[in-house]
Formats: C-alpha cells, structure tokens, sequence
C-alpha cells in the first residue's frame, strides 16, 4: 500500500531530535525563569499587531523565542506522527487512523470540558496547550497501540 500524504522515515527522527530540543529548552525555561528572550529583534517603524512601542524611538521591539519554541515543537511533532513506519502496511494505516481519529475526540472533549469549567487567563492558557495535544495524543497513543499493545498480545 502506497502510504499518501506521510514524510520519508527519516523525517521521524529529525522531529524526535527538534522536538527534544524544545522541551529542553522550554524545561530549562520553566525552572530559570527565563522569558526566552534568545531571540529579539528591534523594527524600525510601528508594528501594528505588537502592543509594546517604543514613541521616543519610533520603534518596536519583537522577542521572537516564543514563537520560535512553538513553530519547532509544532513541526517537531507533525514530523514524528506523520512519518512512515518502516514497513508501512494496512495495519500501521489503520492503526493511523483510528488513532487520529481518538486523538481527535480526546482533545475536544477536555476543551469542551476546560470551556465550562477554566475562566478568564487560564483558559487562554489552556488554548495555547491545546495547540500541541492533538498531537501529543496521537503520537502517544499510536506508539503505544503499535509497539507495545501489539508486544504484550503477542
């Protein structure tokens, strides 16, 4: 079977090792304090979706680690879920789909549950976590359904 729409193996190691090196640098984030600000750079004119601007100056300054950390976890984690296996046959496939499928209605049952029940800031932060748990969902579980469930019922 001709797997359609998936990147070459190799792919998924690259996103494991992208993947990796956000959570590490988000982790040592997390315990410095730090408001990852490896990255910032300074317009010479007015941004218009920035609220921070400098009048004196007529300048804006953007720090772009957030975004950053974001973009690689993102692309990290497509990278591994939707990689092909090595041997990619109609048990992986299927074993795909209905993993997505899970994932899928894993994530929108616990926003709908985060809807009803987190208010104000934190729900923001539940919806910048929910970008990443379809994936995270997914990549879980189908790991686990194709190495280790598969493992043990054998």
């Amino acid at each position: 079977m001709k797997a359609k729409f998936l990147f070459p193996y190799q792919y998924k190691l690259i996103g494991w090792m992208i993947t990796i090196f956000i959570l590490i640098i988000w982790l040592f984030g997390v315990i410095s304090g730090s408001q990852y600000d490896f990255f910032t750079i300074t317009l010479p004119f007015k941004y218009a979706l920035q609220d921070s601007f400098n009048a004196k100056t007529n300048e804006t300054t953007l720090s772009l680690g957030d975004e950053f950390m974001v973009v690689g976890l993102i692309i990290g984690m497509i990278m591994i879920a939707f990689s092909q296996e090595k041997v990619e046959d109609e048990y992986v496939a299927q074993v795909r789909l209905e993993t997505l499928q899970w994932a899928i209605y894993i994530n929108f049952g616990l926003l709908i549950v985060a809807t009803l029940l987190v208010y104000g800031t934190y729900y923001f932060n539940v919806m910048i976590y929910n970008m990443f748990t379809p994936l995270l969902f997914f990549i879980a579980r189908f790991y686990y359904v194709l190495y280790f469930k598969s493992k043990v019922e054998n």
